[in-house]
């Protein structure tokens, strides 16, 4: 239930839109071998995300700390790649061209 919540949490944190297939995409990635033998699509998780939320089947307090939880891998992965394009220096022109603006 909580890895069916936390992909539709995570793609719409990410993306700042709710997208089913998206997260569906990101629940097989992580779930790859998970129920392969009873039929799990879209339509079906929808559903049970649905369900989840709409008989409170996770509490307040799970919801919350699966939001954090993606937060903080978001602001990884934001990290990583800023990281990954500067190459961990600092762009002193960038610097030098707000100092300059203030």
């Amino acid at each position: 239930m909580k890895e069916v919540l936390w992909c539709f949490t995570y793609i719409k944190e990410k993306a700042l839109r709710e997208n089913y297939k998206e997260a569906y995409k990101v629940w097989r990635e992580r779930n790859p071998v998970t129920r392969m033998n009873i039929h799990v699509d879209v339509k079906a998780m929808l559903n049970q995300k649905n369900y989840i939320l709409k008989a409170q089947r996770i509490t307040a307090v799970e919801i919350d700390e699966i939001k954090e939880n993606i937060i903080l891998k978001i602001g990884d992965e934001t990290e990583d790649y800023t990281k990954e394009v500067n190459g961990d220096e600092i762009d002193t022109y960038v610097i030098e061209h707000q100092k300059g603006d203030q």
